[in-house]
């Protein structure tokens, strides 16, 4: 169990997921964002997992997918689809 404030859920979210009157369960989670894709990460699970994906010069935990393996933050994907958006733009229309 990750408790609040350890370093690893700094500016963690929280989930709440209450499926009770449908004959679920209630659950709820300490959850973050991947910084490399924005995919939620349960932090229970994360720690948990066999092998957790730490991303360094992000300073946070990252999923672990393969495409989120390199250090591309989220912000910086985004600039680079504009920036080739403008560049197809500008080759079409001059």
């Amino acid at each position: 169990m990750i408790i609040i404030g350890t370093p690893h859920t700094r500016g963690a979210g929280y989930l709440m997921n209450d499926d009770r009157p449908a004959m679920g369960k209630l659950a709820e989670a300490d959850i973050r964002t991947c910084p490399h894709c924005q995919a939620i990460i349960k932090m229970d699970e994360w720690a948990k997992a066999p092998t957790q994906n730490f991303c360094i010069k992000c300073m946070a935990p990252a999923c672990n997918n393969e495409h989120c393996l390199p250090c591309v933050p989220f912000l910086q994907q985004i600039e680079r689809h504009i920036a080739a958006q403008l560049r197809i733009k500008r080759m079409l229309f001059g």
